[in-house]
């Protein structure tokens, strides 16, 4: 790993453990949102100027700038352990990307806006583009029907099927989507039982049985 790859994730690592959005940071830094998301995420190079602002913002010393180790592990924030296992999010990837696959892996409704003027060769009707001309274009997918949306990824765009007048593969290029909505199955309120129960505190990251008469 170069020295600029190891500093890269050094000051991620220290961004996650600081516990900063990346808004917070663009803030304080006087980086834009959207430009500081590339340079930390290594898409973009960053300026010697970027780097001091992320530092002062950090309130990092010289002294910890020139440690000899930069070697950590790139950050990863884990969910809760009683989610499933493997499952992670990425604060410096690709954000529509993983919002999809979290969508599709719990079989959760969802919908998205997608700029039509970025999917003229998407594969979808020309009636259909037509009539969102000069506004976003409004997808909704049902977890009923998700099986059959066989979602195709790569790291430029998403391909799912879709039914129009018929059936059609469209491909929607991530830079497209500008929003994604979930609609969760509501939960259930406990009953009065369960709410008198005592609570374990204790993290098992286990399963548990509980007999209900």
């Amino acid at each position: 790993m170069s020295r600029s790859a190891a500093l890269l994730e050094w000051l991620r690592k220290t961004v996650a453990d600081r516990g900063l959005a990346v808004g917070s940071l663009a803030a304080s830094s006087g980086i834009e949102r959207k430009r500081l998301r590339r340079i930390l995420g290594g898409s973009e190079d960053m300026t010697v100027d970027e780097l001091l602002a992320v530092t002062e913002a950090l309130e990092l010393t010289p002294a910890e700038l020139g440690m000899a180790d930069l070697e950590p592990a790139a950050p990863k924030l884990e969910m809760a352990t009683n989610e499933p296992a493997g499952a992670r999010v990425d604060p410096w990837g690709n954000q529509p990307r993983q919002l999809f696959e979290v969508a599709f892996a719990l079989g959760c409704d969802f919908s998205f806006l997608a700029d039509t003027s970025a999917l003229q060769d998407s594969g979808i009707p020309g009636a259909v583009l037509a009539r969102f001309e000069g506004g976003p274009l409004l997808i909704k997918l049902d977890a009923a029907y998700h099986k059959y949306n066989k979602p195709r990824y790569t790291d430029r765009d998403v391909t799912l099927t879709l039914s129009f007048d018929a059936l059609y593969d469209c491909t929607f290029a991530w830079h497209a989507i500008s929003q994604v909505a979930f609609f969760p199955v509501p939960q259930d309120p406990p009953s009065e039982d369960e709410e008198d129960e005592p609570v374990d505190d204790t993290p098992s990251g286990r399963p548990t049985l509980r007999l209900v008469t």
